[in-house]
């Protein structure tokens, strides 16, 4: 408690005593701060009221510095409007002076109940991440670890972040993995499939309305970008909204405000924003559909994620995980053999993750437990595309194309055989990273490595 009046203090101390409650009062305001800043503690109550430095002043430092801080305001009759604005910019509750010990205790109950929720919620997070359940991207693909570091290093701060990827390659988990480790991460995570919306209903969607804004508006709506104040808004697929609702974006992007549908006051919105696409927007942008300074706002910073096929390294690591998280979740003992791996790692995957996902659970939910081998695998899962006759070439091109298609099925052999792991293949066939790399690079070019 920071309170510059002694008694006060002494009071909460004698009203909040239990053994499980410790309360540590301040009546010197700069001391506290230093305190909390130092120690943040579950709670804090704060004197709105101070000589020397005002509540107001200690609130905006310790929230910069803790913003999951519990605080709540004491207040005199005339701070009352002060500590509501606190509250809108993060503070907990406010207690209005003279209190009841009844009113304090609720108080300080819903806090600590608050910050114990939050405990556990990490500590069912950090489950998940071990368990491959997080919002964390697995990978072992250097091209792909190299993305999820550029994405950590953004979140840290607030900048806008585009991410490029064909469809199912994770885009909406990178997307979520910024938001657990950016500022916001205590808000909200919004996403919005900008696809599935029709043009006609994207604007109020968006925006939200005010009631009688159109036939059928009976009441006021939120919007999807208000719901996401002090937040993260994922704007999925954003290549796909029209000219107009770009223009309206980008206003938003610049100035954090928007009007709702029919309305007149702007409403000032504070979140983070990250997008995603499968689309080339430089070339929508050279046809006239996508507006150029929303993809420069938007792609502060720019982040483009691997297909699967260029990482094949994730193909057995991904599969195992998602094994073992279907395998707990339908009740089942399954495991599979090195050649069902290695059978993986021949299929195009052009679902890419999604489509890996969706395959692995389809097989868990109808085996009846044991060992999954390669003849388990549906059907209608293609192989990769077969190479051209060889007869059909000149023998140079023939040999070269022979060799590239040996080389990458040892390698892919191996690969799988280790667990999907890089560096310990490269170690069993004798040859450094970057040349085993090579040779799961020679289907994309037989003279690779070369």
């Amino acid at each position: 408690m920071i309170d510059d009046e002694a008694a006060m203090g002494e009071n909460i101390q004698r009203m909040l005593r239990s053994p499980d409650i410790a309360v540590t009062a301040f009546a010197d305001p700069v001391k506290g701060l230093a305190e909390a800043l130092a120690k943040p503690p579950d709670l804090l109550l704060l004197d709105m009221r101070m000589p020397g430095i005002p509540g107001e002043e200690v609130f905006r430092q310790l929230h910069a510095a803790h913003p999951g801080l519990r605080i709540v305001f004491l207040t005199a009759f005339g701070s009352v409007e002060g500590a509501v604005l606190a509250m809108r910019n993060g503070a907990f509750d406010y207690l209005q002076k003279p209190f009841k010990r009844e009113d304090l205790l609720l108080a300080v109950q819903r806090a600590l109940s608050h910050a114990h929720l939050e405990r556990e919620v990490e500590k069912l997070k950090g489950r998940l991440e071990a368990l491959g359940e997080g919002d964390h991207p697995q990978s072992r693909s250097a091209a792909m670890l190299e993305q999820t570091e550029k994405c950590r290093r953004a979140a840290a701060t607030d900048a806008t972040v585009l991410i490029l990827g064909e469809s199912g390659t994770g885009k909406e988990v990178m997307a979520r993995y910024i938001h657990s480790q950016s500022r916001w991460k205590n808000g909200s995570f919004v996403p919005v499939e900008c696809s599935a919306m029709p043009a006609s209903l994207i604007e109020s969607e968006l925006f939200g309305y005010e009631r009688g804004a159109f036939t059928g508006a009976e009441r006021m709506k939120k919007g999807l970008i208000e719901s996401a104040d002090g937040g993260t808004l994922f704007l999925d697929e954003i290549g796909d909204l029209n000219v107009e609702m770009q223009t309206r974006l980008f206003r938003f992007a610049e100035e954090r405000e928007l009007r709702r549908l029919g309305g007149l006051t702007p409403l000032h919105v504070e979140c983070r924003i990250l997008c995603a696409t499968n689309q080339d927007l430089p070339a929508k942008i050279k046809a006239g559909t996508f507006r150029e300074e929303l993809f420069y706002r938007l792609g502060v910073v720019t982040v483009k994620l691997p297909p699967l096929r260029e990482r094949a390294e994730d193909i057995p690591h991904l599969a195992r995980l998602f094994l073992e998280r279907f395998a707990r979740r339908y009740g089942k003992s399954l495991s599979a053999s090195p050649h069902f791996y290695e059978a993986l790692l021949r299929k195009p995957w052009p679902g890419n993750i999604r489509q890996l996902k969706n395959v692995m659970e389809n097989l868990v939910v109808l085996h009846p437990g044991g060992v999954l081998e390669p003849s388990d695998l549906p059907d209608d899962l293609p192989l990769k595309e077969a190479a051209a006759n060889l007869s059909t070439l000149p023998w140079k091109e023939a040999r070269e194309r022979y060799l590239a298609s040996f080389e990458l099925s040892y390698a892919q052999a191996l690969l799988a055989r280790c667990d999907g792991n890089l560096s310990a293949a490269a170690r069993e066939a004798g040859v450094d990273r970057k040349t085993f790399y090579a040779l799961l690079r020679r289907e994309k070019d037989p003279h690779a490595g070369e």
